[in-house]
């Protein structure tokens, strides 16, 4: 019972900030203009930097040498998982602009503010280094295919794609004090921003054009299904740890990611969708969280 309430909690705090957005927005404080503008911000400024903090702060060679074991597991999942749902976008003929949504929805999480504090009540702090292996596939996952897969279905406008070289470019890099404060800051930014954008797009959404149809049940499908059942049946033939395959599985049936609709927004897809995926699957987490907790156990 603790943990459904640890799992609420988390919950609870990413809707308040979410309903603080839909306040705004409802009350006409965000323009298409100011939307674009935290979008770019978002994925040019503080995502970058986010992600550069936590990679130099919570990763080392060692480390990642120590849990390599883990990673096929977590990335050849991933892939397995956007396989289909690339097959699922192809044959249940989704429009363009939610294509690359809804294929991303099927193998990247919302690791680390849900994933994190929640892994840590359910198995303690020797969990951590495990969520960070998930965290690094996660990442280099989402930014060389998730990202890519958005753009191409939204707009010409491709993104590079965030390379292994580059992760191992800054898992070697140890910037100076200051440098490395100013870039937590500005990368503490990231889930604020993200959480006010979903509630103000979502409250300027034509709601009577959103509905539990099958693009949005797919996504569920993808999210709550596929992508915790590709490391279910991927950990026995690599034969990791099973605290490992535990915490791997939990962080697989997290939410969607909060940055997915503001990716969306900067490429030119749907991003009205990507917010309702990633409120609804925020919210069922709670539902779902349960019977996976129990499946792990």
């Amino acid at each position: 019972m603790d943990i459904v309430l640890h799992a609420f909690e988390g919950v609870f705090t990413v809707s308040l900030m979410v309903l603080a957005g839909y306040y705004l927005g409802s009350h006409h404080w965000f323009s298409d203009e100011s939307l674009n503008l935290i979008s770019k911000l978002i994925t040019k400024i503080c995502l970058p930097l986010y992600m550069i903090v936590n990679l130099t702060e919570t990763l080392t060679h060692d480390t990642v040498i120590q849990m390599s074991s883990g990673l096929p597991v977590a990335v050849s999942s991933m892939i397995i998982c956007f396989i289909v749902g690339q097959l699922v976008v192809r044959f249940a003929n989704i429009p363009r602009g939610r294509r690359g949504v809804l294929a991303a929805v099927f193998f990247v999480t919302n690791t680390i503010l849900i994933g994190l504090p929640l892994s840590t009540e359910l198995f303690g702090t020797k969990c951590i280094p495990f969520v960070l292996v998930y965290y690094m596939a996660n990442t280099v996952v989402f930014w060389v295919v998730a990202a890519h897969i958005i753009a191409v279905d939204g707009s010409e406008k491709v993104p590079p794609l965030f390379s292994l070289q580059t992760l191992k470019v800054m898992l070697e890099l140890h910037l100076p004090h200051p440098l490395l404060v100013s870039f937590r800051y500005m990368g503490n930014m990231t889930t604020p921003l993200a959480m006010l954008f979903i509630g103000a797009v979502v409250s300027n959404a034509d709601w009577s054009k959103i509905h539990f149809d099958r693009m949005i049940l797919l996504a569920l499908f993808g999210r709550f299904v596929v992508c915790p059942l590709g490391i279910i049946l991927m950990a026995p033939l690599v034969g990791i740890p099973p605290l490992m395959t535990q915490v791997f599985t939990i962080q697989a049936a997290m939410p969607a990611p909060s940055v997915l609709p503001v990716l969306a927004k900067n490429y030119g897809a749907d991003y009205e969708y990507a917010a309702t995926l990633t409120v609804v699957t925020t919210v069922l987490a709670v539902v779902v969280m349960p019977f996976y907790m129990w499946v792990v156990s």
